[in-house]
């Protein structure tokens, strides 16, 4: 069975598997598998089983069999001729990938955003509002909704560049950064550092074009351990992945 709920310290039990009701029911039931798959809830290597999911998500098998084609399509999912449908395993190859990807597409977006934030100064307050969400998610901490406020955080910046191909490229990666913030380790030291990491940032693209230059040196300073640095990716103190083994060197990556 699925878990559905998980308890932790300090806290009440909070669905883990549940769906946002916007876009089709497809779209939906992906993102609550990835959902499941960033907080732990379906493991990678697990046979997603058609009927139980149906049932625990609420929706017909039409649909989910169309969200699992969407996720195999992504790499997140891996089908095999009579062995059905299973979570695919996220390994340090694989993670960085996944960020040098990211990397790449968030610093394209900078720099085309840097004269918009410049010209539209009304559209930083996008930005403020998800950082203070991200605070106070920090605060208590809520890791899943620090993430997901950090990938909203730079969701506005591509779509602030105007670039209409790092927008839909960023898109199509977000599942798989979301399922990799969802297996770091972090900590208190982490929460503190996530608000001003971003605030700093946001207040390099309030210089517009003339600072572009210095938000991206700003933006490779914090990228974590897959930029070398410490944080716009995710400031962790990766003790580990969860069910990935430690490889040597890679704390703090």
């Amino acid at each position: 069975m699925l878990i559905m709920e998980r308890k932790q310290p300090g806290s009440a039990s909070a669905p883990l598997l549940s769906m946002t009701r916007a876009l089709s029911l497809a779209d939906q039931a992906a993102e609550a598998i990835v959902a499941g798959i960033a907080s732990g809830v379906l493991k990678p290597g697990q046979r997603l089983q058609e009927a139980e999911l149906a049932a625990t998500l609420q929706v017909s098998r039409v649909p989910l069999r169309q969200a699992l084609k969407i996720l195999e399509s992504q790499g997140i999912v891996a089908s095999t001729l009579h062995r059905g449908t299973f979570v695919a395993a996220f390994d340090d190859l694989r993670i960085d990938r996944i960020c040098e990807a990211r990397i790449a597409l968030e610093r394209i977006a900078l720099r085309d955003a840097a004269g918009r934030y410049r010209t539209e100064p009304e559209l930083l307050s996008k930005l403020d509002a998800i950082i203070e969400t991200m605070e106070h998610a920090a605060a208590r901490p809520d890791w899943m909704e620090v993430s997901q406020a950090d990938l909203s955080f730079h969701r506005e910046i591509c779509r602030a560049s105007a670039n209409t191909v790092v927008l839909p490229l960023w898109e199509s990666l977000a599942r798989h950064v979301r399922i990799v913030f969802g297996q770091e380790i972090r900590d208190e030291r982490d929460a503190a550092v996530m608000g001003p990491h971003h605030r700093q940032l946001r207040d390099l693209l309030a210089t517009g074009a003339r600072g572009s230059e210095h938000a991206d040196t700003g933006y490779r300073k914090g990228l974590g351990r897959h930029g070398e640095a410490g944080g716009w990716f995710g400031p962790v103190d990766r003790g580990r992945l969860a069910g990935l083994p430690v490889r040597q060197g890679s704390q703090g990556r």
